[in-house]
């Protein structure tokens, strides 16, 4: 079963870190933890001048947090942390100490338009739209 990913390729200076969950890329708490991780990793490279934040799969570049974890909470503790998923990547994104630019394919919707907007600077494809609920 294909529970997503976080991948960070080096090339050039250029970080590309890219995500993906078969949900739309609805993302669960394990792939934002790791994507904090691959930013924060990414940032402290002294060979990565820039980074990339870009997703994989045609129907969203990011569809919010998992809605399955959100029917899931039942207590104030897994309340928040559920709720600081996207924060942690923003934050990430936030005190990266190189530019980070992010790559919007298709729709961006709730977390996943802090995260387009998170960056120092966001490239949308024509079809790309966004979205907070």
């Amino acid at each position: 079963m294909d529970n997503g990913y976080v991948k960070t390729d080096i090339a050039e200076g250029i970080a590309t870190v890219t995500f993906h969950h078969p949900k739309s890329n609805s993302l669960p708490g394990t792939i934002l933890r790791a994507m904090a991780q691959a930013i924060e990793d990414a940032g402290k490279d002294p060979e990565v001048r820039v980074i990339v934040l870009r997703s994989e799969g045609g129907k969203a570049f990011c569809a919010g947090a998992s809605f399955d974890e959100l029917l899931a909470i039942d207590d104030a503790d897994t309340g928040r942390e559920f709720f600081s998923g996207f924060a942690l990547v923003i934050n990430a994104i936030r005190k990266a100490p190189v530019f980070v630019i992010g790559r919007v394919h298709s729709k961006a919707v709730g977390g996943g338009v802090g995260l387009a907007a998170a960056c120092d600077i966001t490239y949308a494809h024509e079809s790309a739209s966004a979205r907070l609920s």
